[in-house]
């Protein structure tokens, strides 16, 4: 689960990165050009992996019955895993703001189609990671592209007590039942982008909301089927290559579909993935346990978090008229080592320490 976490995140940043695919990435934008442009299904996958590890953490301990204790301690624990690292990028990106602003237009410094806010509720509103509730559309939502992810996680934890309890209720379904669950709740944010009724245009209003339901509820289902894999007397033996054969069937699709909205239908087999992933054991299990994976995958919020500001520098120092060849893949090459270097200092001196001392504010019940 935590390799799945860095190539999500890092599926997401090589989506953004296509800003620089003029530059030495070219020929890995040629070759896997329809899966970039796919991207952004990373998030998908979060969300995904996010009401599994949720589920899978906390079910038998707020499940039973609402204890108020249970459900402040979970959340505390979530808010500490999440708010310092998203604090400080707030805080740096109101800096780049300030600086920027003062020659362009907001939403053209933002690189978004429509102008966050950056009055003083503006700023309440993203510290406190509700920015993605006042509006229908993510555009716009947060002070950088991505952060409305982390707006539509933090409703998703604050929610989960009360989901818990009927999740609950349902841990005894058989696997295939939990299964088919997780890809009957995902099919309304499949169809979106497709040519169908329930779709629509390509933006809808609260879309991100559809999609962190689906997501994480169906993520929920898996770790349901995972955990009563016993019933059907699976050998996990058959888990490695069923994992290896969903990823790389999701891989055909997307170089088959081409374009972002056939290609959503691609979420359909997430929860398959994810639910083989957690019954995986033997060669697969140990490759993805390789000790780089693994940090990548703890690193990964930081890592999410990071990349856009780099991109934000190669966009402006590259712009209006551009850099010679040579000065432009110096810049990008730079911008990638930046995020390399800065999802290090962030996650070991920001997120980690700072989750630890938040954590230890409230005592752990024993």
């Amino acid at each position: 689960m935590t390799a799945l976490r860095f190539v999500a995140a890092l599926w997401v940043v090589l989506f953004h990165l296509q800003a620089m695919r003029q530059t030495f990435l070219s020929p890995v934008y040629e070759l896997f050009g329809p899966v970039m442009a796919n991207g952004d299904l990373g998030v998908d996958v979060f969300f995904v992996l996010s009401g599994f590890i949720i589920t899978y953490t906390y079910l038998d301990r707020l499940g039973p019955r609402f204890r108020w204790r249970a459900a402040r301690d979970f959340v505390w624990a979530r808010f500490a895993r999440m708010w310092p690292a998203f604090a400080l990028v707030v805080g740096v990106l109101g800096l780049w703001f300030a600086y920027g602003t003062e020659e362009q237009s907001v939403a053209t410094w933002s690189l978004q189609t429509q102008a966050p806010d950056l009055s003083p509720w503006g700023l309440a509103k993203q510290l406190l990671m509700i920015h993605l509730w006042f509006q229908a559309g993510t555009d716009g939502a947060s002070w950088f592209g991505p952060g409305w992810t982390v707006s539509a996680e933090w409703l998703a934890y604050l929610t989960f007590p009360l989901l818990a309890l009927v999740l609950f209720r349902l841990r005894g379904l058989h696997p295939l039942a939990a299964l088919a669950a997780s890809v009957l709740v995902l099919l309304p944010t499949a169809a979106w982008g497709q040519n169908l009724p329930i779709a629509g245009s390509e933006h809808q209003p609260y879309e991100w909301l559809l999609r962190i339901a689906c997501c994480f509820i169906a993520g929920a289902f898996a770790c349901i089927a995972v955990r009563n894999a016993d019933r059907m007397n699976f050998n996990p033996a058959l888990a490695g290559p069923g994992a290896v054969l969903a990823g790389a069937a999701v891989v055909i699709f997307l170089a088959a579909a081409g374009k972002p909205g056939p290609g959503r239908l691609a979420v359909l087999a997430f929860p398959l993935l994810v639910a083989l992933l957690g019954l995986t054991r033997g060669w697969l299990r140990s490759a993805l346990s390789a000790r780089w994976l693994q940090y990548g995958g703890r690193s990964s919020y930081s890592l999410y978090l990071v990349h856009m500001f780099f991109i934000y520098l190669f966009y402006w120092l590259n712009w209006p008229h551009g850099a010679g060849p040579l000065a432009t893949n110096l810049l990008a090459a730079g911008c990638l080592a930046g995020i390399a270097l800065a999802t290090h200092v962030l996650f070991k001196y920001v997120e980690e320490p700072a989750r630890q001392r938040l954590r230890a504010l409230v005592p752990r019940p024993r």
